[in-house]
């Protein structure tokens, strides 16, 4: 945690229905903070989608958001506008946001950050049955999403390397229950043998219902040896991130948000085949295709150049060492709040 010497007041934009399991610590510490008094002069701040902003007729109002396709919804450009600023983390949502309608007076670029701390290299590796010497990984907090691509990636990689290679896929995903587990294994497994014909024992499922502690799953970053993420969209990227200050070797979309801390030096990009729609009932909003046969000639010639695809995890942690720790990011809002106080 940054502590930037801030007087903060916690409030939810909404109940949650099934509240994100958090570290007892964390829970008691935002408790406390639901309960500070406010300075008379005080900013109002949101971190939520535009469409819960609500501008303090009293208080200078700042509203933190992302989207992940070539614009934002409609409706999102009036709540938007409404606010006195708007933060986005990434040049890319700079962009859309001023597309979509967003006043460009109005947003400001705040790139998030990355504990370099916990995701570092060294850190003990799991202990996963099946993998093999060399392993890519692809991670996602939630469930089964498109926008990640892991259609893309599982058809890359059943093609792209036969069973009898010692090298495997690993799918950290999660899940509600264990139905939905059974669920997600089933959709891997009738998917993969409808590409090779057969069940694949390379390609490890890790899916749970609860959710892993952030130092668990640097011990899983530090398991393998690349990371995977042929995503259609992000508003930032955590898990890239996430990897790159591990010092691992990123093979990512050539789109978005990432492109601001990830390139052809400290990264692999796949290039991007086309666009396609958000969803059937809006066709304005798009979002990148990779190109299967691309990041499949990618994962092979990083399975072929470790050491090569090593040099590159360590350009890629340092270039979150210089420029997109927590601290780093955090001193730069706090630059901007007394900017506005003043």
């Amino acid at each position: 945690m940054v502590k930037q010497e801030a007087n903060i007041r916690f409030t939810p934009c909404v109940n949650e229905r099934e509240p994100m399991s958090m570290d007892p610590a964390e829970v008691s510490l935002l408790k406390s903070l639901s309960h500070r008094p406010l300075q008379e002069n005080h900013l109002v701040f949101y971190h939520f989608i535009p469409s819960y902003l609500k501008k303090d007729p009293n208080q200078f109002s700042i509203g933190l958001t992302m989207f992940e396709c070539n614009r934002i919804p409609a409706d999102w450009t009036h709540a938007c506008n409404q606010m006195d600023e708007i933060w986005v983390p990434s040049m890319f949502n700079y962009h859309t946001f001023i597309h979509s309608g967003v006043q460009p007076q109005k947003l400001k670029v705040m790139p998030l950050g990355v504990d370099t701390n916990t995701y570092r290299p060294g850190a003990s590796p799991l202990n996963i049955n099946g993998k093999r010497s060399f392993s890519f990984l692809i991670l996602s907090s939630s469930g089964w999403d498109a926008r990640k691509g892991y259609d893309v990636l599982l058809q890359a990689f059943a093609e792209e390397f036969g069973e009898e290679e010692d090298v495997c896929l690993i799918i950290k995903i999660r899940a509600s229950s264990q139905e939905e587990i059974r669920q997600q294994q089933e959709r891997v497994t009738q998917f993969v043998s409808r590409i090779a014909g057969r069940k694949r024992d390379s390609i490890i499922f890790l899916s749970s219902t609860d959710d892993w502690s952030e130092e668990k799953i640097a011990q899983l970053y530090n398991s393998v040896n690349c990371y995977v993420l042929p995503t259609r969209g992000e508003g930032w990227n955590m898990t890239v991130m996430e990897a790159m200050a591990t010092g691992l070797p990123v093979i990512t979309t050539n789109w978005s948000a990432h492109l601001d801390f990830i390139n052809h030096t400290n990264g692999y990009l796949i290039d991007v085949k086309g666009y396609q729609k958000l969803n059937a009932w809006n066709t304005e909003l798009l979002w990148a295709e990779p190109n299967k046969d691309h990041l499949r000639s990618l994962m092979r010639h990083v399975y072929m150049n470790q050491n090569e695809a090593e040099n590159k995890g360590q350009l890629a942690r340092e270039t979150l060492l210089n420029s997109y720790k927590w601290s780093i990011s955090a001193g730069r809002m706090m630059d901007r709040f007394r900017e506005i106080l003043s």
